[in-house]
């Protein structure tokens, strides 16, 4: 996995300047890190820009998120022979989900609205899965943040697939959508996301196309309203998700190593345009599959305009990446 940032950006430039870069893949960077997020424990299950921290949340209440900062990121990509990152932890104040929800499961995702922030919760009761959506504060001088007991509501499932809720989420204007992850033609006819309101707290319903496989996090928008998602297949999972046509692989091609292998890890760009969240005209960024095995991509940040950082939970390791790619 572990490549320079100098060749991969030779990769990506020569790529790009040859207009072939639909078809090809991009090997990730390691980013070598420390401490106990290493711990296949901890299960990193999304991540957020706060200020100029990237800030990642373990599916597992533990009381505390983990946070790098943008420039330690940068001194490891641009060094030759990078140090361990040991994040910080910053306390994470919330109720004891497994006391007050239902089987609970684990945190799913996390997104940051200046101070405020809100966070996605799975769980499994009476064979079925229940997702849910709390919110909070930050204090921006010390970092602690806080989910009170009342801010907490459960959000109606679309369908029900195992092990499977709201998976990201992100601030649009004064709302947040939630995304269910699975969202492929065979599993849901209408696909459809939570738009929640920041400050009514009540929900409605904002139009998504039809997307195989998983929607694993997403990125903050930017300035033109787009967004990118972790779109990724685990071959075990299709059982599961039933996956149909792979309308992307089609019209965009498979790189080298997919074309050998059912896993997919691609990033997939799509734009919030009329109301409604659209597939954006751009081809996905396809990652060099590890020969290894699948792995499993749950959080994602824009890192500037230099590319992505991706981070897995614990499959096959608890690994922080980074993607060159340039965004416009």
């Amino acid at each position: 996995m572990q490549n320079t940032l100098s060749s991969s950006r030779k990769i990506f430039y020569g790529l790009s300047i040859f207009g072939l870069f639909f078809s090809k893949e991009i090997p990730v960077q390691d980013i070598p890190l420390s401490g106990i997020i290493t711990n296949p424990k901890q299960e990193i299950s999304g991540m957020d820009l706060y200020q100029d921290q990237v800030i990642l949340l373990p599916e597992n209440l533990g009381g505390y998120l983990f946070m790098i900062s943008k420039d330690e990121i940068y001194a490891s990509l641009n060094s030759k022979s990078p140090a361990a990152i040991e994040p910080k932890q910053i306390p994470f104040l919330t109720p004891d989900y497994s006391k007050s929800i239902p089987g609970f499961e684990g945190l799913e995702s996390i997104a940051f609205d200046e101070n405020h922030f809100i966070i996605t919760l799975e769980a499994k009761s009476d064979g079925d899965m229940h997702g849910y959506v709390a919110w909070g504060t930050i204090d921006p001088k010390t970092f602690e943040a806080v989910v009170l007991e009342q801010d907490l509501i459960e959000l109606p499932m679309p369908t029900q697939v195992k092990n499977m809720t709201y998976e990201s989420a992100l601030i649009y204007k004064n709302d947040a959508i939630l995304f269910y992850e699975a969202n492929g033609k065979n599993i849901r006819k209408s696909a459809w996301q939570h738009q929640f309101s920041l400050k009514e707290k009540t929900t409605t319903k904002i139009a998504f196309p039809n997307i195989e496989y998983r929607i694993t996090d997403v990125t903050k928008l930017d300035e033109q309203n787009r967004f990118w998602a972790i779109n990724y297949l685990w071959p075990g999972d299709k059982k599961r998700l039933t996956p149909s046509e792979d309308q992307i692989a089609i019209n965009y091609k498979k790189g080298k190593t997919h074309q050998q292998s059912e896993a997919i890890e691609r990033l997939v760009a799509f734009e919030i345009k009329n109301g409604e969240i659209h597939l954006a005209n751009l081809p996905p960024v396809q990652f060099e599959l590890d020969e290894d095995g699948s792995r499993n991509w749950e959080g994602i940040v824009r890192l500037d305009k230099k590319g992505f950082l991706i981070a897995t939970d614990k499959f096959p390791g608890s690994f922080l990446s980074f993607v060159p790619y340039r965004l416009k």
